[in-house]
Order: structure tokens, then C-alpha cells, then sequence
């Protein structure tokens, strides 16, 4: 990762958002962390800010990080998407990568898993 290397996390969670922030940040060694409360406000800050990589939260009020996502992929081709779910389900993780997500990860699986599969 590069210095000028930028994540986004998209999580209607602001506790979750702050956490994952500080720990991407201090731990994982991202220099830039952007955050958003929902689906349109990620989209928003992928199309200004051209991140990296994302960490999408799946179900958020309004739309979902499945809705979203094709339109991330389309607006940042070369970021690494991860979608990041409470939902432990094979159609949610097909679905998601057939519309452009590069992985999945359940949310309480061990930061260093997300950190990972962000950077992969």
C-alpha cells in the first residue's frame, strides 16, 4: 500500500465506523481513512475520493451494500471491495461477488482478517 493509499467504510454502525477507522488506520497502516453512513454517501465519497479499497457494510437503511455495489465497481474498477455482513449466507456471499465484491467477511471475524482480505 502505497502512501497515499485511502480506504472507505461504509457502515450505518458509527461506533463500527470509528473502530474499524482507528484500527485500519494505527494497526493495518492506512494513511487515509474516509467513512460513510450509507449507501448513497459511500457512492458519493468513492466517485470524489477514488479509494483503494472499501469495506461495505451489507444491510444499511435505504440501500443495501448489495444495491450499491455494482455501482461502486463500475465508479472504482481497481479498488478492493469487501463486504462486511452480520449475514452468514452462500447467496449473499455468490451475490456479492458476482456483482464485483472481492471478498466477504462476517463481521466479528478478527480484524486482522478484514485488514488482510483488504489488502489482498
Amino acid at each position: 500500500m502505497g502512501e497515499a493509499a485511502t480506504l472507505l467504510i461504509v457502515d450505518d454502525n458509527e461506533a463500527l465506523r470509528i473502530a474499524l477507522g482507528a484500527y485500519m488506520r494505527r494497526v493495518a497502516g492506512w494513511p487515509t481513512v474516509l467513512t460513510a453512513e450509507d449507501a448513497d454517501g459511500g457512492l458519493e465519497l468513492a466517485v470524489a475520493c477514488s479509494p483503494d479499497a472499501i469495506v461495505l457494510d451489507n444491510l444499511m437503511p435505504g440501500r443495501t451494500g448489495i444495491d450499491v455495489l455494482p455501482d461502486l465497481r463500475k465508479a472504482c474498477p481497481h479498488a478492493r471491495i469487501v463486504v462486511h455482513t452480520t449475514d452468514d449466507n452462500e447467496m449473499v456471499r455468490e451475490r456479492a461477488q458476482s456483482l464485483g465484491a472481492d471478498a466477504t467477511v462476517l463481521k466479528g471475524s478478527p480484524l486482522e482478517e478484514l485488514a488482510d482480505l483488504i489488502s489482498a
